[in-house]
Order: C-alpha cells, then sequence, then structure tokens
C-alpha cells in the first residue's frame, strides 16, 4: 500500500477500523489500584489503619515489589485516596477472615504514579501476561488442577494472582486436553508438549507446578515458560495451600522484573521498528493500535510502508529490554532477526531496527 495512500485515509476511517478490531493481547488488568481489607469498624483510626494496609496492597500490585515497609515510605496514604466504602461481607475462610465489615478504597493513579517517581520506584502497567497454569497435585495418583475446580486450592491461587495483579488461566482437562498432556509430561518437564498443549489457550506465559510428598508434607518443582525463555526453582516442603501459592508469587515476581518500568528509566526517541505481515488496512490498524497501548510506548509514528512492511518510530519510557518484552506479549507479534543493513550503509548513524512480524 502506497505512503500517500495512508496518509491520505482520514482519522475517523482508522478510528472505525480500530473500534471493533480485537487483537490478542496480554490482559488489561482492571482494578489495581483498589483494595479491600477488614476494618473493626468505622472509627478514625480503624479506617486510618486500614487505608494503610489497603495502600500496601496497591503498591505490591502496582510495583510488583513485594517488600512489606513499602508503603511506609510514601507518608500518609490518605494524601492518594481517592474514595472509599465500607462494606459488610460473608466470612472468607481461604484468606481467614470472618464476617464483618471492609474497607474499600480506591487510590488516585496520577498521584501514586508521582510518588513512585518520586521514591525511585518501579511502575508496572495495566496490561500484564495471562498465564496459564498447569498444577500436578499428588492426591489421586497425581491430579491435574483444571478450571472447574472450586477447591480451597484453587480459590487461594485466585487470590495470590488477584493480589499481585496478574491473570490466571487453567486448563478444562477435557478429551482434548487428556489426550494432548499427561502428569507423566509435566512431572518431566517436557516442554515440547507443555507447549503444544497450551496453545489452545493462547497464554503469554506458561506456569507448571508439580507437588511432590516431602517430610509428611508436600514440596514443588516449577518451570515457567515466556515466550523467549524458561526458568525453574523449587519451593520446599510446606502446607500445601502455601507451595502452591509460592509458585504464583515468584511467577509475578518474574513478570515484575521483566515488564515493570524503573521510575528513574530514561526516555529514548526514535526508537526503529519494522513489522512485516502487514497486508491491510484492518492489520495495520491492529498493529498500530496495539503499540499504542503498550506501558513503555509513548508514541508511535509511521515512517513508512513498503511491500507488506510497516517502518515505526516510537518514542518510549524505559529500557529497549521493556520495549522488546512488551512487544511480545499477547502473541500479536513474532521477533525475527534484525534486519540487515542495506550495501554501502557502513558507518551511516542510523541503527538497524527491531525487527517483528504480525502473526495473524
Amino acid at each position: 500500500m502506497p505512503v500517500k495512500r495512508l496518509a491520505a485515509l482520514s482519522a475517523a476511517c482508522l478510528l472505525l477500523a480500530m473500534s471493533w478490531l480485537a487483537p490478542a493481547r496480554a490482559v488489561i488488568v482492571n482494578g489495581l489500584y483498589e483494595a479491600r481489607v477488614p476494618v473493626t469498624d468505622q472509627s478514625v483510626t480503624a479506617r486510618n489503619a486500614a487505608l494503610q494496609q489497603a495502600f500496601g496492597i496497591v503498591l505490591v500490585k502496582v510495583t510488583g515489589d513485594r517488600a512489606a515497609t513499602l508503603a511506609s515510605a510514601f507518608g500518609n496514604p490518605t494524601q492518594y485516596v481517592e474514595q472509599y466504602r465500607y462494606e459488610k461481607v460473608d466470612a472468607d475462610p481461604v484468606n481467614n477472615v470472618p464476617a464483618g465489615l471492609m474497607l474499600w478504597a480506591k487510590f488516585g493513579a496520577n498521584v501514586v504514579g508521582k510518588a513512585l517517581h518520586a521514591g525511585h520506584a518501579p511502575l508496572w502497567g495495566a496490561e500484564r501476561p495471562r498465564t496459564l497454569m498447569w498444577l500436578v497435585s499428588p492426591d489421586a495418583g497425581g491430579r491435574i488442577l483444571n478450571a472447574a475446580d472450586s477447591s480451597l486450592l484453587m480459590q487461594a491461587l485466585l487470590t495470590a494472582a488477584q493480589q499481585r495483579g496478574i491473570v490466571l488461566a487453567f486448563p478444562q482437562m477435557d478429551a482434548q486436553d487428556k489426550a494432548a498432556i499427561g502428569v507423566p509430561d509435566l512431572a518431566g518437564f517436557n516442554a515440547e508438549r507443555i507447549r503444544a498443549a497450551s496453545a489452545r489457550y493462547q497464554p503469554d506465559a506458561v506456569l507448571v507446578g508439580v507437588m511432590t510428598p516431602a517430610q509428611g508434607q508436600l514440596a514443588a518443582r516449577w518451570e515457567w515458560l515466556a515466550p523467549d525463555k524458561v526458568e525453574d526453582w523449587q519451593t520446599p516442603a510446606g502446607d500445601a495451600i502455601l507451595v502452591a501459592v509460592d509458585g504464583v508469587q515468584i511467577a509475578a515476581d518474574r513478570f515484575a522484573a521483566r515488564y515493570a518500568i524503573a521510575a528513574d528509566a530514561a526516555d529514548q526517541d526514535g526508537v526503529p521498528l519494522q513489522v512485516d505481515g502487514i497486508d491491510s488496512l484492518d492489520t495495520y490498524a491492529k498493529v498500530s493500535g496495539y503499540l499504542k497501548g503498550l506501558t513503555p510506548v509513548r508514541a508511535v509514528h509511521v515512517e513508512r510502508v513498503a511491500q507488506g512492511s510497516v517502518f515505526y518510530s516510537l518514542d518510549i519510557h524505559g529500557s529497549l529490554d521493556n520495549l522488546e518484552s512488551a512487544l511480545l506479549l499477547g502473541g500479536l507479534l513474532s521477533g525475527s532477526p534484525a534486519a540487515a543493513p542495506a550495501a554501502g550503509s557502513v558507518g551511516t548513524a542510523s541503527p538497524a531496527p527491531l525487527h517483528y512480524r504480525y502473526k495473524p
């Protein structure tokens, strides 16, 4: 598509094209700046203590940092509160909370962001990877936790994920899953079969946990499969729920280290990006809209279009690692080797662009 034709397209047409497109991408997590905590009564003293606790929960979600003392570094949390209310709730056995009174609080994203920047803390945006979790429990000779499970273990895993601001999905374990993978594949961390069985769920990452008896309790081995790397770790013997939740917590730590942007990160303008496989207006709108929504991206400029490729210039906040990690989220783009410099280009100032391909 010629550049002149693209330039002639009206903004209204582009907005219309983008409005109905639903690109495969990481999940936008709502409620990151909200928290609910138990409160004894509605007194000022109890409310201030609850707001401090709620603010700490929010900071864990938006920084990715589990440090228990983080909230105290930002002063009185009331200065960040947008609204709060009291709610009566039923008992919550998973979190050991009896029936009673809860305080719900919402903190301002902008003022919290400024405080994090001033306090040299990282900021993790709302775009979070969707993680498929395969968990093998030793009961019944080896059981794979499935999406229909309503046990306390499942509730604890979902609660832990919510507290860290990540999205967990679980396999259906229907006939298709059972034909694709079994406990031996997971216990042996057969990455090829795990990735193949996980493909139907289109996750951004896969977390595999295998729980085994140890010292009268349970221990676990974990493998975390990101689009471009694999990491593993172990959780020592302990209570089954705590051991399982530990896998979620460490996976969230890994995500935060990968996607959160340091407050003192520098801005970079004019980062070149080439995306191949863009052969229609719909695809162009989808990819461009996707790029604009990525946390590290401040602005997207189209430099030129040629032979099914679009050459962008991105203004970003953070490192190139932040950008490249974000570009792989959601499976919309796949990385490919950087373009070789054109003949006679040695010594020019223009760097080779980051090189990706649209995945239909």
